[in-house]
């Protein structure tokens, strides 16, 4: 005869272990709300391309040097100059460098002055005035020469020399063809103009092209300061 085993059902007496809650990451930008939800995208930044300086701009900027450094200063500076021309005498401010000519306000309204018409020019000093020492070559004076346009015809210097005059620091007289002779010690020179610093340090601009003649003064001459 067959026995039937009777299945009783018995509660489960083991302790219930709850599951381990989610692991959460913490991102700041997944615990933002989707509204808020930003994503940045990270780009590299685009270089900034200059254009390049013709051949031509850059050989101007070559040949003007320390000029060109010297006139943009009085334009930021607003400094008033003095223009010696051929037979004139301007006073005012340089607003405009061009290539070959200089925007000046002179009183109320602004004159353009070709360099060449230029023999010299220096700083105008607004506490005392500064008229730079300057002798007169009467029979240069008496010539009245005007400005020399071709360049093959104007009295050449060489920069070797005006280079060691520089180094050497040697006194050098400037002899211009309105018969002034500004003597000195070179500051700096370019292409177009030189710099000479008188007894008292103050310097004086002259236009190579303006030039008569130009002399090294032999020996160091203790009236100037080097």
């Amino acid at each position: 005869m067959t026995s039937f085993k009777t299945l009783v059902w018995r509660p489960d007496t083991r302790p219930q272990h709850s599951p381990p809650p989610p692991q959460r990451r913490f991102s700041r930008i997944r615990n933002l709300p989707k509204r808020r939800r930003t994503y940045r995208k990270y780009s590299t930044p685009r270089r900034q391309t200059q254009r390049p300086l013709s051949p031509e701009l850059l050989a101007q900027i070559r040949a003007e040097g320390y000029g060109r450094s010297y006139v943009q200063k009085q334009i930021r500076k607003k400094t008033p100059m003095v223009f010696e021309l051929y037979g004139e005498h301007v006073k005012g401010v340089i607003v405009r460098r061009l290539t070959y000519s200089l925007d000046v306000r002179v009183k109320d309204r602004v004159r353009r002055i070709e360099k060449v018409d230029i023999k010299y020019m220096y700083k105008r000093e607004r506490t005392s005035p500064f008229a730079p020492e300057i002798d007169i070559h009467p029979e240069l004076k008496a010539k009245s020469q005007v400005s020399i346009v071709y360049r093959s015809e104007r009295f050449q210097v060489d920069d070797s020399v005006l280079a060691r005059s520089y180094k050497e620091k040697s006194p050098v007289a400037l002899t211009l063809r309105g018969g002034e002779i500004i003597r000195g010690v070179i500051d700096w020179f370019s292409q177009y103009e030189i710099k000479i610093n008188s007894i008292d340090e103050k310097g004086v601009v002259v236009f190579r092209h303006g030039l008569h003649d130009f002399e090294v003064i032999p020996g160091r001459m203790k009236r100037y300061k080097v």
